[in-house]
């Protein structure tokens, strides 16, 4: 059997980690090849490979799949929801650009799903939500990502000290990930957060890194914040700090999260779909209201 992996690009985070997990889930005798949206998704091309299932991973490279009305893809096609990126417009202001950005978004994404063989949710509520917003007749099957402890043992030197911070935020840096929630609630709790000399580490890199920084420095807190950038084996620096810090506006499945209950760390996340399903039952965690930073504030200057 060939497979061919339709990504947009190659990228770290809980995204590429799914795929990483599915292509070494196959059998030794499989072809698996990926293709990135950049001119390679094509049906035609799928079909000139010799594709027996195409498993789209990003709408860009769906969208590609199916551009050319005349040239079907002959593979079965899955396609994986790794979250619902449309909840963005529900933290947006209700603009009739905004309503519009949404209607076509929603519409896009529903032609799409619509020519899929299968739907991959990584969560029972993304199932659900996907049913409720592009059709109850998809065919919605929810496959979870995992994680294998054995890889927490990577050999390589950490750059802090474990438990060296009193909080770790790890994440791309985009809208989506509400780092800038966090630099908010650090400015409400900062009296309290230098008297107890504790510190955030926020690892990561992305569109809104140079905004979250501003903001620390003009808000007077940029002392309060050690910002790392882009590190290779992120998620093992979650062990530099007591807490990892968890602020998203909305998630698929967060791999972090997932690392992080496998480690036993202890977590303050946001309640949004994606974070409250990986931490549900999770006895080392607990929830905030998702955008409330004074309430985030509150657990910062509570966490022991």
């Amino acid at each position: 059997m060939k497979v061919a992996y339709l990504i947009d690009r190659v990228s770290v985070g809980g995204g590429m980690e799914y795929i990483r997990r599915q292509v070494a889930g196959h059998p030794k005798d499989e072809s698996r090849v990926f293709f990135s949206c950049r001119g390679e998704c094509s049906a035609a091309k799928m079909n000139g490979w010799g594709a027996d299932v195409i498993h789209g991973n990003h709408l860009k490279a769906l969208l590609q799949l199916f551009r050319n009305p005349f040239v079907k893809p002959k593979g079965k096609v899955v396609f994986t929801v790794h979250g619902i990126h449309l909840r963005k417009y529900d933290f947006l202001p209700k603009t009739p650009s905004n309503r519009f950005r949404r209607w076509m978004r929603l519409s896009l994404e529903r032609w799409l799903y619509r020519r899929c063989d299968r739907l991959i949710a990584l969560t029972q509520t993304d199932a659900e939500d996907i049913r409720r917003l592009y059709g109850g007749d998809l065919p919605v099957e929810v496959v979870p990502n995992t994680v294998d402890p054995v890889e927490f043992s990577a050999d390589f030197r950490m750059r802090y000290r474990p438990d060296e911070f009193a909080f770790a935020c790890i994440a791309r840096f985009d809208f989506q990930k509400g780092q800038d929630v966090l630099v908010s609630a650090v400015a409400l709790a900062q009296d309290a957060l230098r008297m107890a000399k504790r510190r955030v580490l926020m690892v990561g890199g992305g569109g809104t890194f140079d905004n979250v920084r501003h903001a620390a420095e003009s808000g007077g807190v940029a002392d309060l914040f050690e910002f790392a950038g882009e590190i290779p084996h992120a998620g093992a620096y979650m062990t530099c700090a007591r807490h990892l810090v968890a602020p998203s506006r909305w998630e698929g499945m967060p791999y972090l999260l997932l690392e992080a209950v496998a480690r036993g760390r202890s977590v303050i996340a946001s309640d949004c779909p994606g974070n409250r399903d990986v931490l549900r039952g999770y006895a080392n965690a607990v929830l905030f209201p998702v955008e409330d930073a004074a309430c985030l504030a509150r657990l910062l200057e509570a966490a022991k």
